[in-house]
């Protein structure tokens, strides 16, 4: 029988590693995850200081276009290369309308396709500190060792408490189902001495 403590702790387990696992299966194309509206990004270095710190966890609200205005502060997605990117922190100067594609014009000179803006920094949480140990628990290393290898311990161990319980179980039962227990005992001889 497991204790309370132990139960606990595997409540709180099983929701860490869904939690884990529904977050990496909800990565978008710049490896960020997109739940419910928001975007969460983790501040991996000091690009975004004195606003964000290295090791936050930004929730960050989905905009769409037209609620964006010129002033706005926003985050945005910039491609490094075909397959790096960085997140910047900068302010909308201007807004290019060509068609269908609105091309934003940023303070630091940067242009953005309107696609590629997350959010507003006014409708974004910062959480220090949980980034770092998110980017931990969602590397392949950190799955591997934190959520895999712990799971499967986890259920082996079950099967070993199934394969006792089956094993030795039923043999502790009809043990004690064969004695007399000391209260049937005491109460017998209490009715015989009464009489």
């Amino acid at each position: 029988m497991r204790s309370t403590l132990g139960n606990i702790f595997l409540v709180i387990y099983a929701i860490l590693a869904i939690t884990i696992t529904i977050l990496l299966l909800s990565y978008n194309e710049y490896l960020c995850s997109e739940i419910g509206g928001y975007t969460l990004y983790i501040v991996q270095d000091e690009s975004l200081e004195p606003d964000y710190k290295r090791g936050d966890l930004l929730l960050i609200k989905s905009t769409s276009d037209p609620s964006v205005e010129i002033g706005d502060k926003l985050l945005v997605y910039q491609n490094i290369s075909s397959s790096e990117y960085r997140v910047v922190n900068s302010t909308l100067e201007e807004k290019v309308v060509q068609g269908r594609r609105v091309t934003y014009l940023m303070s630091e000179g940067y242009q953005f396709d309107s696609s590629y803006v997350i959010g507003k920094t006014e409708n974004t949480i910062a959480i220090p500190y949980i980034g770092t140990i998110l980017r931990l628990l969602e590397s392949r290393w950190g799955y591997l060792f934190c959520i895999v290898i712990v799971t499967l311990f986890l259920f082996l161990q079950e099967l070993y408490e199934l394969f006792i319980e089956l094993k030795y179980g039923n043999d502790e039962d009809d043990d004690n189902d064969s004695k007399p227990s000391k209260s049937k005992t005491t109460s017998s001889k209490k009715a015989k001495g009464s009489k």
